[in-house]
């Protein structure tokens, strides 16, 4: 499709963005654009003018879902409740996105609905005199990052960086020129009062008050569980950690005021070191002369990624406002992690609710989270049928119109919504007591190891049948994606359809090897040896291939090798596997130890690479 408009009753900032999108349109026809902005705050009215389309806007983002839902033929009228609606995109757990790539994202999410980015940056970019800060990570220069906030701002999107300024530092603090240095109080926290530490915050603010033209810079400091228990403890003595984070985040406040930038914090450890067990979301008492200290310019930020019911997001966004007086961001999440295609389910079950907890506080800046925990191995082009739906949920008081947000997610990306949500099907829910779920993780399955079968077991707990029932499950989704492997517009459907094979060959595989082992079927054994362990090898390897060309179309070639580690080790067990079973069928061994094993499980499945393949604890 194409779209036309006439530039001289169309306003310069329009303009500007139209160019950039009108290449994004994949409906047929052309769409014949009229725009008018209005006063009338949070609007946005698509209707239809004649032959024409007449797009009444507030805010240029506003104008650009206009476009896009007049060409999808949708007329509406809309307003939301935010002023910040946006994303966080994680490149800390290997995947770092190619500016040209991030263009990409861009345009779709302008045409979506969004108007704040995040890259969330642990130590993914580059300081001058840092030879092991973001070393070896595909690490950011200035140059790269202010193309992307240049290009955004022509969409209308404000770039805000996102960077951790005391915690979640352990890619930096692995490196012995900071480990030994006196800016390390533990593992994964800088040392508070240590003028090292501030030397480099100084380094590390600096580069995005250069970078971005934003006013507003997201500090992190979530999950300091342990701050001032390492070396600050050897040192001084015990402090209230409170005392310690406040005294922190001041001297943070000073250095961001030097460069005129607006601090953002998690707010999670004013409610954990309120809380004797360090929860988030239990009960806690911040005592009033603690709040006392909290900056007023400072914006906290409550994440919260779990509840289904809005009075708990409205209960804790009011009381994160009363923190320090100051209106929170609310973080919810689009659900890409430990995955390895969204799962809108769990995804929808969440942002709902967040959405009118928000409505009911008054909460007015939203972002939705997109984290890669244990490696980022999810298909992130997934989430874009995620983030139409939440757009539209956002823009229409909470009910959504799945017809309209899958009209508009073809029209931006070409492809179908709902096939979209049928591949996050991978990840399968199943019935725990009480009327409870849980999740089959896939990726759980996928490292596990051909002869132990570590999550075998466990899932085992949930009935003998259980793995039976889960491969003709995946095999019927894997039929019904077969016809649309050619999709890439949005998340790319080839790579879920090798997904799927690699897992339905490694769950028929062990249920085989465990049939003939149990009867001793030395012929059937010998079979799966000499004929389907090359067969699930084959599965694996194209699911790798698969996985490189999404990696490349995407990212910088950093973190690429640790997916291929995992992978090629995968592939050697199985190769392991056929010579156990050779051992056995020629009377070399009388037995696989590990096929011996019926453990007395309690179906607990750790998603992370480390708890699953393996036993041991070194790795």
């Amino acid at each position: 499709m194409s779209i036309s408009w006439e530039r001289s009753a169309t306003a310069p900032e329009i303009n500007t963005a139209l160019d950039e999108v009108a290449g994004e349109f994949h409906n047929g026809g052309t769409c014949v654009l009229r725009f008018r902005q209005t006063a009338e705050k949070n609007r946005l009215a698509v209707k239809r003018d004649g032959s024409a389309w007449l797009v009444e806007y507030e805010k240029t983002f506003y104008a650009l879902r206009g476009a896009a839902l007049a060409a999808a033929g949708a007329e509406t009228e809309e307003e939301t409740c935010f002023d910040t609606h946006g994303i966080l995109l994680d490149c800390s757990r290997n995947p770092v996105i190619t500016p040209e790539r991030f263009k990409h994202w861009l345009r779709k999410l302008a045409l979506l609905g969004y108007n704040t980015a995040m890259l969330y940056t642990k130590d993914a970019y580059q300081l001058p005199g840092e030879t092991y800060f973001g070393y070896m990570r595909g690490a950011y220069s200035v140059q790269e990052m202010k193309e992307v906030d240049s290009y955004a701002k022509k969409l209308g999107v404000e770039m805000v960086a996102s960077i951790q300024a005391l915690g979640h530092l352990e890619p930096v603090l692995r490196w012995p020129h900071y480990a030994r240095s006196p800016l390390r109080d533990t593992d994964n926290v800088l040392m508070v009062d240590a003028p090292d530490s501030y030397a480099l915050l100084e380094k590390m603010i600096g580069f995005w008050a250069e970078s971005f033209s934003s006013s507003r810079i997201h500090l992190g400091m979530d999950e300091t569980h342990d701050l001032g228990r390492g070396r600050f403890m050897d040192k001084n003595g015990y402090e209230n950690p409170f005392h310690i984070y406040n005294r922190h985040l001041r001297r943070l406040c000073t250095i961001c005021k030097k460069h005129g930038l607006s601090p953002i914090i998690w707010n999670d450890m004013y409610f954990r070191y309120g809380n004797k067990s360090q929860s988030y979301y239990g009960p806690t008492e911040i005592p009033d002369e603690v709040k006392k200290e909290i900056p007023p310019e400072v914006q906290t930020s409550y994440w919260d990624y779990y509840h289904y019911e809005p009075e708990i997001y409205a209960e804790k966004l009011t009381a994160s406002r009363e923190l320090n007086g100051h209106a929170p961001l609310m973080a919810s999440a689009i659900r890409t992690w430990p995955v390895f295609w969204t799962n809108f389910d769990l995804t929808k079950r969440t942002v709902r609710p967040c959405l009118e907890g928000c409505r009911r506080s008054g909460t007015r800046d939203i972002i939705y989270t997109m984290w890669g925990d244990d490696g980022g191995f999810c298909e992130f082009e997934s989430v874009f049928s995620a983030l139409a739906w939440a757009a539209d949920c956002a823009f229409h008081g909470g009910k959504d119109d799945e017809a309209r947000a899958a009209a508009l997610y073809r029209t931006i990306f070409g492809a179908d919504y709902f096939l979209q949500l049928k591949a996050g099907e991978m990840e399968q829910r199943y019935e725990v007591g009480d009327g409870g779920f849980n999740w089959i993780m896939a990726a759980a399955v996928m490292w596990d190891d051909p002869l132990m079968g570590i999550v075998w077991h466990e899932y085992r707990h949930f009935g003998e049948d259980f793995w039976e029932k889960a491969l003709a499950k995946w095999r019927a989704l894997l039929a019904e994606l077969q016809p649309h492997r050619h999709e890439t517009g949005g998340g790319d459907l080839d790579h879920a359809c090798f997904i799927l094979e690699a897992l339905t060959a490694k769950v028929a595989f062990r249920l085989a090897l465990l049939d003939a082992y149990r009867k001793r079927d030395l012929p059937r054994l010998t079979e799966l040896a000499e004929k389907e362990i090359p067969q699930v090898q084959q599965a694996v390897a194209a699911f790798e291939g698969s996985f490189r060309k999404m990696w490349f179309r995407s990212y910088k070639s950093w973190g690429l090798e640790i997916m291929q580690i995992k992978l090629a080790g995968l592939r050697e067990r199985y190769t392991e596997c056929g010579r156990r079973i050779r051992e056995l069928v020629s009377g070399r061994a009388s037995k696989i130890e590990e096929l011996e094993l019926a453990p007395d499980t309690m179906g607990v499945v750790d998603t992370r690479y480390r708890m699953n393949v393996t036993g041991s604890w070194f790795i």
